[in-house]
């Protein structure tokens, strides 16, 4: 158990090819423009020698990689040797390991593998450790290693893990149907494992944790969900502009016949273009948020949630409450008339990239059952039942703030036909100062600081007090007319932290607010 391993040799294709499609990027843009040029032959020519040799070079460095990149592990500690020409070692001890994140993509479940990645405190940007490829009992082996210092399952346990779940009755056959039947044995043996990793082992150090409500979206809500994520409009926009470069290859044919029989006007035909665009855009944009978050699953053991998903390719996170910094309630703008929710978490350190510090807890909720399920996953965070709202005298300003920058849209429109129209455009951005102005509050009580505002989706930030890293109160010329103040709290979240604010309070509320952080310093 205590020799230098390697990754599968399966890395070797699977890190070229991945590379591969990036690289290829530029070969395909010169094949398309020698088509247009009518030199198809000459592109794909370039386009298969180019990728070729690129080929032929990513898989040398990944043959090099794959040999000197080793690992070592034994309870509470990993030994790391990567480098081809510039060696470097590190050891990593349990104390540090933040979290180890275990990913299986649609091929790697078919060989039995799956991903790795183990983040630690003080890690830096990226991730301390990232294995391409290893056996999924090995991955689990690892974490175990990692996070609890017991022995370290086999085989054999596993298929007992997967005897005791069949009797064990959370899992109910009608959960079980929905998933896909690829992602079975991954939500089977590998869930159970990693809850007993969470600590729901019945050993006497850890006799006293319960074990928690587990919590899955399901189809409709999960449908519901991608279909108001908004995600849409980025996906139009991506749609529309290879949209434009091929209408030269629409024959004119096509267009006549909708301006002949179907629409009789070309602004007509121009509104049933977008339209269709933006069907296309939101039907794909829903069917691949459903791949994205299938089968997700949130649930806790102990002081750790546990949060698995995914189809093609299935992820699980494990994530320690002490990183958990502050939980944030978006109310998105399309999912507020369905009175729905997505719940996420700043989290304390993490990976290179910004998504890794805000996780996703669980993908759509009804606003009603949300303090119940803070109850019965964390209870730690509470839902106020009342806030304190703004003032009225914030209301002008709030308005003001939002009719006054569409006059540098209004205003250079005036010079062209019909730009009177555009003074129209004072009435949406009235509703929406409007609406952040209603949507502004702030609570409190002994533990927890509550945020309550709005941009365009309404936002509810709920952070412990131990948490908030910093509080600024401050005021312009402005507000110190009006008695106003804007508070700012603090959390320790991505490398330069987060900070969340609240515009306009009264004096006597900022006042309160501050005492409440100050006395705890």
């Amino acid at each position: 158990m205590y020799d230098q391993k390697r990754q599968h040799p399966v890395m070797i294709p699977l890190g070229a090819f991945k590379s591969l499609f990036y690289l290829l990027v530029p070969l395909f843009i010169i094949m398309i423009q020698s088509f247009v040029e009518r030199d198809f032959l000459r592109g794909l020519f370039i386009f298969s020698l180019g990728g070729a040799a690129i080929l032929v070079v990513l898989i040398i460095y990944q043959v090099l990689t794959w040999a000197f990149y080793t690992y070592r592990y034994e309870a509470g500690y990993l030994h790391v040797k990567s480098g081809i020409i510039f060696k470097k070692e590190r050891s990593i001890k349990r104390e540090r390991v933040q979290t180890v994140n275990i990913r299986t993509g649609i091929v790697q479940r078919l060989l039995g593998l799956a991903s790795l990645q183990v983040e630690t405190a003080g890690g830096g940007e990226e991730s301390e450790l990232s294995l391409t490829a290893v056996t999924l009992e090995e991955a689990y082996n690892i974490k175990r290693s990692l996070e609890r210092p017991e022995d370290l399952f086999s085989a054999e346990q596993a298929e007992s893990v997967e005897s005791d779940r069949s009797t064990d009755g959370s899992v109910t056959e009608s959960d079980q149907n929905t998933a896909a039947a690829g992602s079975k044995a991954f939500s089977g043996i590998a869930e159970e494992i990693a809850w007993r990793v969470a600590g729901a082992t019945t050993s006497a150090e850890n006799s006293d944790l319960e074990e928690g409500e587990i919590y899955r979206i399901r189809i409709p809500e999960l449908f519901l969900a991608g279909a108001t994520s908004g995600g849409f409009l980025v996906l139009f926009s991506v749609i529309g502009v290879i949209f434009s470069q091929a209408i030269p290859f629409i024959p004119e044919t096509f267009w006549n016949y909708l301006l002949e029989q179907v629409t009789s006007t070309a602004a007509g035909t121009v509104v049933l273009v977008v339209f269709f665009l933006l069907l296309l855009s939101w039907l794909i944009s829903s069917v691949a948020y459903m791949v994205q978050y299938a089968n997700f699953t949130l649930w806790r053991r102990g002081d750790r949630l546990q949060v698995s998903w995914g189809l093609i390719e299935q992820k699980q996170l494990a994530l320690n409450l002490n990183r958990l910094q502050a939980l944030v309630i978006h109310e998105g703008v399309l999912r507020q008339p369905f009175g729905r929710c997505s719940l996420l978490a700043e989290v304390a350190g993490g990976g290179s990239k910004e998504q890794n510090y805000v996780t996703l807890l669980f993908p759509l909720l009804r606003s009603g059952e949300l303090s119940g399920f803070l109850t019965s996953i964390l209870p730690e965070y509470q839902l106020p039942s009342s806030m304190v709202s703004l003032p009225r005298r914030a209301c002008r300003r709030y308005i003001f703030r939002a009719v006054v920058p569409m006059l540098l849209v209004i205003v250079p429109l005036q010079w062209v036909p019909y730009g009177w129209l555009s003074f129209a455009l004072f009435i949406p951005a009235f509703f929406w100062g409007l609406s952040r102005y209603h949507a502004g509050g702030t609570a409190l009580n002994d533990r927890q600081l509550t945020f309550r505002f709005r941009f365009i989706n309404r936002f509810r930030v709920l952070m412990l007090r131990n948490c908030v890293q910093s509080m600024q109160v401050s005021a312009n010329p402005f507000q110190r007319w009006w008695k106003l103040r804007t508070v700012y709290a603090s959390v320790l979240s991505s490398p330069a932290g987060k900070t969340f604010q609240v515009t306009d309070v009264d004096i006597s509320e900022a006042e309160r607010l501050w005492k409440w952080y100050s006395r705890y310093r």
